[in-house]
């Protein structure tokens, strides 16, 4: 099996710069219900934008090549999502924390905090496994679809 990793970089990064907008605008009231069940879709589409690009120079993928690969362009996708949605919750939770150091509740503060920091560890690795899961349903079918003969 070979493997094409500069097309599963480049995959992988056209899906983090869509997924990072989509988790800002995941962030505007109103329009979440709208976007929110995008996120894996783009890792789908990393997955299938994976075989695109490795097929892109006239060489056969497989389905074992075209699976590895989107795996890892979807995991690249649903990282940058995880992260900037995790960075985005660690701004929103310092707010609430300051308010409720204000507010003399420091107990509540730090557990809060606490609280954020490990939901943003468990993001992060669960959408990398997710992320992983969704490209390589991606480009494994795409390969399947786009290595049949016409």
């Amino acid at each position: 099996m070979k493997f094409n990793s500069s097309a599963a970089m480049r995959a992988g990064l056209i899906g983090a710069v869509i997924s990072l907008a989509v988790a800002v605008i995941g962030r505007i009231p109103l329009i979440n219900c709208f976007v929110c069940g995008l996120a894996p879709l783009v890792a789908l589409g990393a997955g299938v934008l994976y075989t695109n690009f490795a097929a892109g120079l006239g060489q056969q993928v497989d389905i074992a090549e075209g699976a590895v690969g989107g795996g890892i362009a979807g995991a690249i996708t649903y990282a940058a999502h995880a992260l900037i949605g995790g960075i985005l919750a660690l701004l929103f939770g310092a707010v609430q924390a300051a308010s409720n150091i204000v507010g003399g509740e420091l107990g509540s503060a730090l557990t809060s905090t606490a609280s954020t920091i490990g939901g943003v560890l468990i993001s992060i690795i669960t959408g990398v496994i997710i992320g992983a899961i969704l490209g390589a349903i991606g480009g494994l079918a795409f390969a399947a679809i786009k290595g049949r003969p016409s």
